[in-house]
């Protein structure tokens, strides 16, 4: 049986002209299982991931990370080693943020 998982994620960034960078406004995400696969155990009654959902998203999203990383690699866009380390700065500097999770809709 071959399935699939698609995670989209809409980033919104705010702008002010003049400014040198973007202010983050907020992320939509959301998880569409393969119609083939049970799609409860994946997303709750309200549309949110379950556990088996949550850890698909991070999954997926990994996995687009490891891709991207090769690709810009490859392209001598930027080195693997210093791409892996800005992935894991940018992550130590958006945790602390406090997220308010609720169903996101395209």
């Amino acid at each position: 049986m071959n399935f699939s998982f698609e995670v989209r994620a809409v980033l919104e960034l705010e702008h002010n002209k003049g400014d040198k960078t973007s202010k983050h406004v907020g992320l939509s995400y959301n998880l569409d299982p393969s119609k083939n696969l049970d799609v409860n155990k994946y997303l709750d009654k309200e549309g949110l991931p379950t556990k088996d959902g949550a850890h698909v998203i991070t999954g997926v999203l990994t996995q687009a990370l490891i891709a991207n990383i090769h690709m810009c690699h490859q392209e001598k866009f930027r080195d693997s080693a210093e791409h892996l380390r800005y992935i894991i700065a940018e992550l130590e500097r958006g945790f602390p943020t406090v997220a308010h999770p609720h169903k996101s809709t395209f």
